[in-house]
């Protein structure tokens, strides 16, 4: 056989953050466009899978993939050889014994007769004898020849590559050619080893002759084959030469099978691999390969067939939202199980060019279906809603689920999912031809235009479909909404939907069922884009303070530190919402201004209250933005001791803004600041579906329970449940349960009931400055 071949600081509003500013809006439309008509672009994701498959497949892009796969399924069906062929080696210990580097043709002459004799069926040699040697050498073998025509076989080889890039035919000598049969030694390799090819018959002389493996198997056929390497080769029976030669065989050993001899010595260079296993002499690939054909000519399908199944497969998800795990994991399973099947019946199909498109076409359907919809829930997210349509002739909803954060809080992720769809189903009932997108906790839709009194009713009953509980498993929780609407025709979808959005907060902030957006709300709108500028000018014009608010040790009623909350009134437009300014800081990433004016401040008048009590701690809200800074730390260190600031005494408390999990930078900040004394704390837990996962990441020593829950567990018995466990959970981490929002006397009975340790609220003080707050700190809570 043949082978074929820097220091904390206010950042400039300069051309580099509007740059940034602006890459961030193509970065959101792109998003919006890859999010527009999920539908179509689901479409085109099944017709690139399918075409680049299709490429593949006719390239043979995969093939060596497929022979991959097709050798390691010959492990679970690798069998003894059937011993009909036994193999005669040419091999090294045959070739010292003779003193040579080939038989001489009388010894072939001998080898043969002492085989006839032993009753061998019929002898195959895989050589050509291409060359003439001494006339009388090369007598003898062809008188043997002739007494046994019709029963010995001689190799072969047509279309040898050459060096300089011919061709040429390895075929027998004239004088053996009319005193013995001719068979094809032809076989090609594929890449790595890892297939070998045969043809079943060769063009020799002329003629067509049968390969080896075909004339072993007594197989007629022009087409070509996949050698089967289920066969363990080293089960065929083989003999050596020399042991033929001088007679030391039995006659068992042959009668009435075929015997082909072969050269097999190293020097000889015809060792090919068997796939994923080891070399083997050449001779041994005709044996298998006329086993492989004894079982009937194997069937080659081709890749075509796996890929047109796989085809509607793809077609068929590409009409779903959300892909099928089920059905592709079923198609993936099929496509590995069946061609193992079709193995034992000699029928071989390529599968890999379906695979890759089975995994492209998956891999592409649900990063689609995570950036257009929200989870398994079928709800659009917010950017596929405003990049949908039109919004001139429709008017915009939004329906904010209040209580959202306290509903997930009692609900594992499975069940929220759950719950939407119920809500989805419960809106569906009113909206039948809606396409409903949900952002955080809001429902967003579009729907024809109403007259503004309909519509106001419209949005009446939509609160009074929410007023009964939703049963989720064994919970079943009071849904509280409110809603926003939108009926400036003239903006841009993304404006009236973001405009809904704030309309919904808004009234659910002011208590009311629904709100109608106004002018006011554009307004708004440009103060929230200029808001940062504003606040970079008043800090310069010392328009922004700081306040604290106490934080009280329970057990004794003593002040035991504050928090440190920036204020700021504008001179137009008064209190500005601290939470408003930091949401929007983060969301240009520059929060880091907000914090460094406030931890400057916090620790220039946190001295005071030391003077009072060394013992007193400094609270100051850090985001995780801030630890995402390599120079967080060091900034740090840098203002405790320009301000002679004991480590030990200031509290940084995180706040659940941006991811910090598998972060090294985040985890060397935390680290930095632990060691050098200073303390940690998880703000708001409880909020959010980040919580427990913010608990385990950070090494905080307390955690300040949300207000969501603490405020109203006087009258909420799932409140009061939330709080009960929440601190049992902190105190079995060794960690300070903090309460935030009390607001009255029962709330700070449970609280001391519940053992929680220390709590902060307007029932012991609003935030006040830090000179009003030091001659409390002598009298306790109730000075406070």
């Amino acid at each position: 056989m043949t082978r074929m071949r820097g220091l904390f600081g206010i950042r400039p509003m300069g051309a580099l953050r509007d740059a940034a500013d602006r890459r961030r809006l193509r970065r959101a439309a792109r998003r919006a466009s890859r999010a527009d008509k999920p539908r179509n672009a689901r479409a085109r994701i099944a017709a690139w899978a399918i075409g680049l498959a299709l490429l593949a497949g006719t390239i043979e892009l995969m093939l060596p993939l497929d022979d991959w796969y097709r050798a390691l399924r010959t492990f679970a069906r690798m069998h003894p050889a059937d011993q009909s062929i036994v193999v005669v080696t040419v091999d090294d210990r045959t070739l010292n014994a003779l003193g040579t580097s080939d038989p001489k043709r009388s010894d072939d002459a001998r080898v043969l007769e002492t085989l006839f004799a032993s009753g061998a069926k019929r002898v195959f040699f895989d050589r050509a004898y291409a060359d003439a040697t001494t006339p009388a050498e090369d007598q003898q073998l062809v008188a043997a020849f002739q007494r046994h025509k019709g029963r010995v076989f001689v190799g072969a080889i047509t279309g040898l590559d050459q060096s300089d890039g011919s061709t040429a035919d390895i075929i027998p000598h004239q004088v053996f050619r009319e005193s013995v049969l001719t068979a094809s030694m032809d076989g090609k390799e594929a890449p790595f080893g890892l297939a070998v090819v045969f043809p079943a018959s060769a063009n020799v002389l002329g003629e067509r002759r049968p390969s080896i493996s075909a004339a072993l198997a007594g197989v007629d056929h022009d087409g070509e084959y996949r050698v089967d390497f289920a066969v363990d080769y080293k089960t065929i029976p083989t003999v050596e030469y020399v042991d033929v030669l001088n007679g030391r065989v039995g006659v068992s050993q042959f009668a009435g099978k075929d015997v082909i001899v072969s050269p097999s010595s190293r020097v000889a260079s015809d060792y090919h691999l068997i796939p994923l296993r080891e070399l083997a002499p050449g001779v041994y690939f005709h044996v298998l390969g006329a086993e492989t054909l004894k079982k009937g000519f194997p069937i080659d399908v081709g890749w075509l067939p796996a890929l047109l199944l796989t085809a509607l497969v793809v077609a068929v998800q590409a009409r779903r939202q959300q892909p099928s795990y089920r059905l592709s994991t079923a198609a993936a399973a099929m496509l590995l199980v069946v061609p193992f099947a079709l193995d034992f019946a000699s029928v071989n199909i390529d599968v890999m060019p379906a695979m890759l498109c089975l995994g492209i076409a998956m891999f592409r359907f649900v990063r689609l279906a995570q950036t257009a919809y929200h989870g398994a829930t079928g709800l659009q997210r917010i950017e596929g809603l405003q990049a949908a349509a039109k919004a001139d002739q429709c008017d915009v909803i939004a329906l904010k689920i209040r209580n959202f954060a306290t509903i997930s809080a009692s609900l594992s992720p499975e069940e929220i999912n759950l719950l939407l769809m119920k809500a989805k189903t419960m809106l569906r009932a009113t909206e039948p031809d809606a396409q409903f997108a949900f952002h955080k906790d809001t429902f967003v839709w579009l729907r024809d235009a109403l007259p503004v009194e309909e519509l106001e009713n419209h949005a009446r009953g939509l609160h009074a479909l929410f007023r009964t509980s939703i049963t989720i498993g064994s919970h079943a929780p009071d849904v509280a909404s409110s809603l926003g609407l939108d009926i400036n025709r003239d903006a841009s979808l993304r404006e009236r939907t973001e405009s809904a959005i704030q309309s919904a907060e808004d009234a659910a902030h002011g208590g009311k069922i629904f709100m109608v957006s106004e002018a006011g709300v554009v307004r708004d709108r440009a103060w929230k884009l200029q808001i940062l500028s504003e606040l970079e000018q008043a800090i310069r014009n010392d328009e922004v303070q700081v306040a604290f608010q106490p934080k009280v040790l329970l057990s004794t009623g003593r002040i035991i530190g504050a928090e440190a909350l920036m204020r700021w009134v504008h001179p137009t437009r008064g209190a500005i919402e601290p939470a408003q300014v930091v949401a929007s800081a983060e969301e240009h990433n520059r929060v880091d201004m907000i914090t460094s004016f406030v931890l400057n401040r916090a620790l220039r008048e946190g001295r005071m209250a030391l003077e009072q009590d060394p013992a007193f701690s400094v609270a100051v809200n850090i985001s995780a933005l801030d630890l995402r800074d390599p120079r967080f730390a060091q900034q740090v260190e840098n203002l405790l001791a320009a301000y002679r600031f004991p480590q030990t005494r200031l509290m940084l408390e995180i706040t659940e803004t941006a991811p910090i999990e598998n972060d090294p930078v985040v985890a060397r900040n935390m680290a930095a600041l632990k060691g050098m004394g200073v303390k940690l704390s998880v703000d708001d837990f409880g909020s959010g579906h980040a919580s427990l996962h913010y608990l385990r990441q950070i090494p905080a020593d307390e955690v300040k329970i949300d207000r969501s829950f603490v405020t109203g567990m006087d009258t909420s018995l799932e409140d009061r449940a939330l709080v009960r466990t929440s601190i049992e959970m902190i105190h079995s981490l060794g960690r300070v349960a903090v309460a935030e929002g009390v607001e009255n006397l029962a709330v700070v009975n449970l609280l001391k009931e519940m053992g929680c340790d220390v709590a902060q609220g307007y029932y012991f003080s609003k935030a006040i400055p830090m000179s009003t707050l030091v001659p409390k700190l002598a009298q306790g809570a109730k000075a406070a």
